[in-house]
């Protein structure tokens, strides 16, 4: 398949999660703060993933300047990740869903903040997170560009490792031993069974 089919495979996902973000997003941003953390790092780290999860792979996508960042992958592979990718649209969705009014891009306890362990929440924690994770993966290799891939990967890494500690103590101090026993349960990122 040409490299046209793969960058429109791509695009048409891509506007498909930016739809879903927004869909949830409205609701969530209506919701008063509770507490809220300060963004302190997180500014950084989100421009960064900004920059790993959108800006580089449009720009890979509408111009010739990353294509030096090229690495060949088969057909068969990339094809492998964009249905990784396509599939994962429905982990975003559930995640978004289940969670519901609760979802917020900064670091917050919302008023009426209720634990949530229904749904993919019954066996994993961050199901949100675990999709970024698959998302900037399985990006790198759908476009099969190196920049992309690892650029992503290390972007999300920062934010994930300095964040999910930040957002579990708060959800200790809201929640205490609730949610300490939650932990027990389930999987951050990986579900436990």
């Amino acid at each position: 398949m040409d490299d046209l089919f793969w960058k429109a495979a791509y695009i048409t996902l891509f506007v498909t999660w930016l739809l879903i973000r927004g869909y949830y997003r409205r609701d969530a941003v209506r919701q008063e703060t509770k507490e809220k953390v300060g963004w302190g790092h997180d500014s950084l780290f989100l421009a960064l993933n900004f920059a790993g999860m959108t800006f580089l792979p449009v720009i890979a996508v509408l111009s010739p300047y990353l294509d030096m960042f090229a690495f060949p992958v088969p057909d068969p592979v990339r094809f492998a990740f964009l249905v990784i990718f396509a599939l994962n649209l429905w982990l975003f969705v559930l995640a978004h869903r289940d969670l519901g009014k609760n979802w917020s891009m900064a670091l917050e306890i919302k008023k009426g903040h209720h634990l949530v362990r229904t749904g993919i929440y019954t066996r994993i924690r961050h199901p949100m997170y675990a999709h970024f994770w698959i998302f900037v993966i399985a990006q790198g290799f759908v476009l099969a560009n190196a920049l992309v891939l690892v650029f992503g990967v290390a972007a999300w890494g920062l934010l994930y490792f300095h964040r999910v500690p930040r957002e579990e103590e708060l959800l200790i101090a809201e929640f205490g031993d609730e949610y300490r026993k939650y932990m027990k349960e389930t999987g951050r990122v990986i579900p436990k069974f």
